[in-house]
């Protein structure tokens, strides 16, 4: 049986209000278009960003007003939905993810430019995790050269790696979710406090990969996902780890494994730079113009676990109460990508 495991450094840029990553940024190029979405064996919606290069800004241009249709392999279209700031939502209704189905996009620009995506099939089979936590102090060289100690959250993964004959290509992603309450008003009469929940991911430039040659059973244990530095606010309620795994294509794999070429290029300077990674999505009427991004056909899962500030190796005082309180006391929708809408396991 053969492991490979992957750590890769990437940039990500991200549209303004949301979190999810859009592809990390190649050499910029003014004008191209950037496509970044999925489809998965679970129940929509579905989301899809669309953006374009520009000189000025690492950030892309959100792509509004463009018309975007799925297709399943039977020929099934269902139409996504303009959520505005090129954020493009697929209800689901008509077409549902599933295990050993294709699908591809095309996408319809306002100028007239019609891009598709190659047909992806979801995989049939995928791997069971299990998550595991742990508080502990790092200790890491400061930028003087001296030692600190950081107080850290590791977040590690249990992988059961299925008996299987077909060849099984792993993606994770790490996000985390915390609870915040306001402070409690002086007067009896002022509404309750509110609770917000705030979603952050620990390692945003981190991807890990994971393929095997011959699958079967097999464990891989204690696999190190993502750090999270310990953020006193962060941390005085339950805070939880989620961590999505992907049972992806081949063809997204190698995706990934072009983009640690071009991250991690090793050998001389006089060596040709690696070339930007290739995608799966095309011009129809143009097809030398290069297309940044992928659309994905993966089998999805989610594992969690939290933590508390009972577990942690330092205090965590309530950011609310004192003299010295947080700025988000009196209204925790400050806090970045904070909501009110409390999650199913909170």
């Amino acid at each position: 049986m053969h492991f490979r495991i992957i750590f890769i450094a990437a940039s990500f840029f991200v549209f303004t209000g949301c979190i999810h990553e859009i592809e990390f940024e190649p050499e910029r190029t003014e004008g191209q278009i950037i496509v970044n979405g999925s489809i998965y064996d679970k129940p929509g919606p579905y989301q899809l960003q669309l953006g374009i290069t520009t000189l000025e800004s690492t950030i892309p241009q959100p792509v509004t007003g463009a018309s975007i249709t799925l297709y399943s392999g039977d020929g099934t279209s269902e139409e996504y939905i303009e959520l505005g700031e090129g954020l493009y939502e697929l209800p689901g209704d008509i077409i549902t993810g599933k295990r050993g189905e294709t699908y591809y996009i095309e996408i319809l620009l306002s100028g007239g430019e019609t891009y598709q995506s190659i047909p992806e099939t979801i995989p049939t089979v995928h791997s069971r995790d299990s998550v595991l936590l742990e508080a502990e102090i790092i200790e890491e060289p400061s930028a003087t050269g001296s030692i600190r100690s950081v107080p850290m959250v590791s977040v590690y993964v249990n992988t059961e790696i299925p008996n299987t004959t077909e060849p099984l290509f792993l993606h994770w992603s790490v996000y985390s979710r915390y609870s915040y309450i306001e402070r409690t008003p002086s007067s009896p009469l002022a509404p309750p406090p509110s609770v917000c929940y705030v979603s952050t991911i620990p390692d945003p430039q981190s991807i890990l990969t994971f393929s095997t040659v011959d699958p079967g059973n097999q464990v891989i244990e204690k696999q190190l996902i993502a750090q999270k530095n310990i953020v006193q606010h962060e941390f005085f309620i339950r805070h939880y780890f989620n961590v999505i795994s992907r049972s992806i294509t081949e063809r997204r794999f190698n995706y990934w494994q072009q983009v640690d070429e071009m991250i991690n290029q090793t050998g001389t300077i006089f060596d040709s730079p690696p070339a930007t990674p290739i995608g799966n999505l095309f011009n129809l009427q143009n097809d030398r113009e290069q297309v940044l991004g992928y659309f994905e056909a993966a089998t999805i899962d989610t594992s969690r676990a939290f933590i508390t500030r009972t577990d942690l190796p330092l205090f965590i005082s309530n950011p609310c109460s004192g003299f010295d309180m947080h700025f988000a006391c009196d209204n925790c929708l400050l806090l970045e990508n904070s909501t009110l809408e409390r999650p199913f396991y909170f």
